[in-house]
């Protein structure tokens, strides 16, 4: 029930309560962020779908800092499904650790891992790449004429994931399925697990614990987007800068206006990446620093460790759902983008269904008319040939 380093210490009630509540009672936490997974789903998936269906549209599809966006919403809507898998197999063992867990295939269980940690490095990097993108929008605009286009955008973006699919590479050889019985199972029935074998535990943790989430999920994109947001503030707030888009003419002016409402926009989202991310990436740095390095073998220190732990997690996966809604919140042109495609939408249908209608109307009066043709035309000529010889008889 415990760490081995923890063998030799004497457990008091206080300890052996908290272990209980650790290892075989579910927290309220746990609760909160299992159901509050599910909602970040059905909220995020709409939220990326209305992303997409704004975004890919002619008007903004054009812009440079939009690839990003397009690949942020794809990318986040993968890494809140890998969650919502997560939380599902969880509730599907809930009080019955003999239920089979929802992956038991090698390959499937490495693809997913692989899969999975793919979405969230380039969810991560993407905005790295879009706050440096801004930057060099804002401070450097005669650059920018070159180097923040479409094109630019999309090779950087084949860039991040050939970097992400090279460095996640090694889920592919340590994720693996073990079957070692639980100690939790009262049946003899094999439940295979999907996790990190054995053999390479260690050298997972220093990949992903101090490799991966500490230097390339915490340290880099904090230190890279906290210095381009600072330069971007700085270069929007100045006097010399408005000054110097208040003197130019009206069209240069409204896209300056423009440019600077949007490095606004893409400052606010960024920020709260790093708000809602940074906490649970170096919570859980820290506690495996202080189980695994510092051997700390407090029974109360670890289960409210393990309550922030939830909380914190469900707040990285609120990361991968609201930023469509932050984009409508503090973008007016996303907003009018948003109601424009929906006036287009109702539109469509409105003038398919008036053309329906009219069709239907048309080819209701020219089989009607046909139909009163052949009903009329026998009928027509008997007068005419009943009148034939009144006249001639005159």
């Amino acid at each position: 029930m415990r760490m081995p380093f923890c063998a030799g210490i004497n457990l008091t009630s206080t300890d052996l309560d908290y272990y209980q509540k650790i290892y075989f009672q579910k927290s309220w936490a746990w609760w909160v962020n299992h159901i509050g997974t599910f909602a970040v789903f059905v909220i995020g998936f709409l939220g990326n779908l209305l992303c997409l269906l704004v975004l890919c549209r002619g008007r903004l599809r054009r812009n440079s800092y939009t690839q990003y966006l397009i690949a942020l919403a794809i990318v986040d809507t993968g890494a809140i499904l890998c969650e919502t898998l997560i939380a599902f197999d969880e509730l599907h063992q809930y009080r019955n650790p003999d239920k089979r867990t929802l992956i038991q295939h090698t390959i499937l269980c490495k693809l997913y891992y692989y899969i999975r940690f793919v979405f969230y490095s380039m969810s991560s990097w993407v905005l790295v790449a879009l706050a440096i993108e801004r930057l060099v929008a804002v401070r450097f605009p005669l650059w920018s004429k070159y180097i923040c286009n479409v094109i630019n955008a999309r090779r950087i973006l084949f860039l991040i994931l050939l970097f992400t699919l090279i460095i996640q590479s090694y889920h592919l050889v340590m994720k693996g399925l073990d079957c070692s019985p639980s100690s939790k199972s009262t049946t003899s029935k094999q439940n295979c697990r999907c996790k990190t074998l054995v053999v390479y535990a260690e050298i997972d943790v220093k990949l992903t614990i101090y490799f991966w989430r500490l230097t390339l999920m915490t340290l880099l994109p904090l230190a890279i987007i906290i210095t381009a947001n600072i330069l971007i503030m700085s270069k929007l707030f100045s006097e010399h800068s408005l000054m110097d888009h208040t003197n130019t003419s009206d069209n240069s002016r409204s896209k300056t206006v423009l440019l600077f409402k949007i490095s606004r926009m893409l400052v606010i989202l960024t920020t709260i990446y790093l708000i809602l991310h940074v906490p649970g990436s170096s919570l859980e740095v820290i506690k495996y620093l202080s189980v695994y390095v510092f051997h700390m073998c407090n029974a109360k220190w670890e289960y409210y460790m393990l309550i922030t732990h939830e909380i914190f997690d469900l707040l990285t996966n609120f990361n991968y759902g609201i930023n469509f809604y932050l984009y409508i919140i503090s973008g007016k042109h996303i907003r009018n983008e948003l109601v424009r495609a929906f006036k287009s939408a109702s539109f469509r249908s409105t003038s398919s269904s008036e053309q329906n209608g009219k069709f239907q109307r048309s080819s209701y009066f020219i089989s009607s008319h046909g139909h009163m043709s052949r009903t009329n035309q026998p009928h027509y000529t008997n007068v005419q040939s009943s009148r034939q010889p009144i006249g001639s008889s005159i």
